[in-house]
């Protein structure tokens, strides 16, 4: 069963996820700015171990509000971008998340 804790910990894992690529194809716009393209060099900016990373991403775990404002931070992003992206998720992006990896 599908709870409401369980569809705002997938919005926390897709916002994340969005986030994160939308780093990535700030690269070739930005430059004199460090940007994050790996959880290796996500964890390392975050000061949080890979495995906390890894395991927020992949939905293994649901970060506490300390965990998610260091990954959004160590992106180059504000809790505000963040609010932002999670707000604009969709039922349909969370079904497609669910067929995808469960």
């Amino acid at each position: 069963m599908i709870t409401e804790e369980n569809i705002n910990k997938f919005k926390i894992i897709i916002s994340l996820k969005k986030l994160l690529e939308k780093g990535k194809n700030l690269q070739i716009e930005v430059k004199d700015k460090k940007i994050v393209y790996s959880y290796h060099g996500l964890a390392s900016n975050a000061l949080l171990r890979k495995a906390t990373i890894n395991d927020t991403l992949n939905g293994k775990t649901s970060p506490k509000a300390k965990t998610l404002i260091s990954i959004v931070e160590a992106m180059g992003f504000t809790m505000t971008d963040f609010g932002k992206t999670f707000d604009a998720i969709s039922e349909e992006e969370i079904k497609m998340y669910l067929n995808e990896h469960l």
